[in-house]
């Protein structure tokens, strides 16, 4: 309140100084014929402030309200900015033991794939091995085979033209025929 009436009788004095200059020396004013305006000025002012106490009461509530969200927000946001900075930091230092261990896991990827692919190159090796040698068992088999037909006929045919030839083998094989019937 002593504010207000510091600034109440500030403003009388200058009043009464402008209106003493304002009448051109004609006359001098007094502080008694502030009063009346000064009345009216202090009813004004007091009305507007007890007419806009609750609406600006409720302005800066809200604005406090306002103020308070936004602040709260900002702290969980700026929780939140932490955690995640933090979270990024232990992954940029744990990024490098990361990458031996990829580095790692595919030198172990592409020596097992070594083994896998020597083994199953040796396998397939193994088994044409296997199949040639079955191939040339069994085409030696024919040959042998079409070598003792051959032969065979060729003995058979001998013997054919050896017992044409010779009448007495023609005989014993005509009885020992006979014999077997």
């Amino acid at each position: 309140m002593r504010f207000w009436t510091a600034y109440a009788i500030l403003a009388l004095g200058f009043m009464t100084k402008a209106m003493a200059e304002g009448h051109g020396g004609e006359h001098h004013g007094s502080v008694s014929d502030l009063i009346a305006p000064a009345v009216n000025v202090a009813l004004l002012v007091g009305f507007l402030v007890w007419k806009l106490k609750g609406p600006i009461a409720a302005h800066f509530a809200k604005m406090a309200d306002q103020v308070s969200n936004t602040l709260e927000r900002a702290s969980l946001k700026s929780k939140e900015a932490k955690i995640m900075l933090e979270n990024e930091q232990r992954k940029i230092a744990g990024l490098s033991n990361e990458i031996k261990s990829i580095n790692s896991q595919s030198e172990n990827d592409v020596t097992n794939f070594e083994k896998k692919l020597s083994a199953e190159v040796e396998d397939k090796s193994h088994k044409l091995k296997i199949d040639a040698n079955s191939k040339i068992m069994a085409d030696k088999k024919a040959m042998v085979d079409a070598l003792n037909a051959e032969l065979l006929d060729q003995v058979v045919k001998k013997t054919k033209a050896t017992i044409k030839g010779n009448n007495d083998y023609q005989n014993k094989v005509s009885t020992k025929l006979l014999q077997g019937l």
